[in-house]
């Protein structure tokens, strides 16, 4: 019986790996898929695609392109401060999905 050598064994398994490498190099596991769903909340959401002042708050100015949150707004700022901020929109959604019940 012919045995092979743990020499030759390991020059195989290193081949491989390297010939591995080049069939996936651009494969690359850490990239982001732009059509993977990114849990978020509703409200990070919002703050990541009108938060121009970067206050993690929300005003009626930064608001202005969506319709709908202009007209509830002063519904959805509960404290009058001019600014909706992540528990106020909580409550009004919750506030939401109640009357519907």
């Amino acid at each position: 019986m012919n045995n092979i050598s743990l020499k030759k064994l390991s020059i195989t398994v290193v081949l491989a790996s390297l010939a591995s490498n080049l069939v996936f190099a651009h494969n690359d596991a850490n990239k982001i898929d732009p059509n993977a769903v990114v849990p978020t909340s509703s409200f990070s959401q919002l703050v990541i695609d009108y938060d121009t002042d970067q206050s993690n708050t929300l005003s009626a100015a930064e608001l202005t392109e969506n319709d709908k949150l202009t007209e509830a707004f002063d519904q959805i700022d509960i404290n009058s401060d001019k600014e909706i901020n992540e528990e106020e929109f909580n409550q009004y959604i919750a506030s939401i999905k109640k009357s519907l019940l």
